[in-house]
């Protein structure tokens, strides 16, 4: 990785906790599903999915979650709302389109994000368009409550993709939301009965990674054909015998 200043153009509150924060940065490359590592005054480093796609550069997108003003997001939207500079390691991670395990001729990829776990794949799928991919791509997004989510013009455009589905699906039923809701992975089940030739990213928590994994498998899914960053720090847990 290396360290490159990028220009802080806006850090805007877009839902009741993420912040969306739009950088420029010239003379940069990355590729769909990688991250920066952004570096605070006081030595600390955070990693955060870059949301935008290569070929929307020199923009680049994050999506920062700040739960508690208190907590190392919130230090990290503090630097940058008062700073017109911030430094960045970058790029970084191997689960992107370029990992030499995707064939991008495949038939179906699955793309699942929980959470901020949305900027990663949102990359993702803007590049798979860019790239005029043209098998099926299925692109869930699973968060808590309807106020979770964001985005919404981003959203609506992405569902008219021809070969490209969205589905939104919230964990937690309210009179605000219209759409799907249950448990992210029991979607994904209902509208695909073998996915024995599906590749997939899943970005979000370890315990959503692999939760979402082990379920998925039931309907075929390969381990081999699934691709996320929580595999390089957090190893998939053995299953006990039993």
């Amino acid at each position: 990785m290396n360290e490159v200043t990028a220009k802080v153009k806006a850090v805007e509150l877009i839902n009741k906790d993420v912040y969306q924060v739009n950088l420029e940065l010239d003379n940069f490359r990355f590729i769909a599903g990688q991250y920066v590592m952004i570096k605070l005054p006081t030595g600390e480093q955070v990693p955060y999915s870059i949301g935008s796609a290569p070929h929307e550069l020199p923009e680049l997108i994050l999506y920062i979650l700040v739960s508690d003003p208190d907590s190392l997001a919130g230090k990290v939207i503090q630097h940058l709302s008062q700073s017109s500079n911030v430094t960045l390691k970058a790029p970084g991670g191997d689960c992107h389109l370029e990992n030499g395990k995707l064939p991008l001729s495949s038939e179906h990829i699955l793309l699942i994000a929980g959470g901020t776990g949305f900027a990663q794949v949102k990359s993702l799928f803007n590049d798979l368009v860019a790239r005029k991919f043209k098998g099926k791509v299925s692109f869930y997004w699973g968060v808590r409550t309807a106020q979770d989510t964001f985005a919404q013009a981003w959203l609506e455009e992405a569902q008219k993709k021809a070969n490209f589905t969205l589905d939104v699906v919230v964990n937690e039923a309210s009179e605000q939301w219209q759409g799907r809701t249950g448990w992210l992975y029991q979607a994904i089940l209902a509208d695909h009965s073998d996915l024995s030739n599906a590749y997939a990213f899943i970005s979000g928590s370890v315990g959503m990674v692999y939760g979402t994994l082990e379920q998925l498998e039931k309907q075929g899914l390969k381990e081999s054909h699934c691709f996320s960053d929580v595999f390089a720090y957090a190893p998939r847990p053995e299953k006990p015998n039993l």
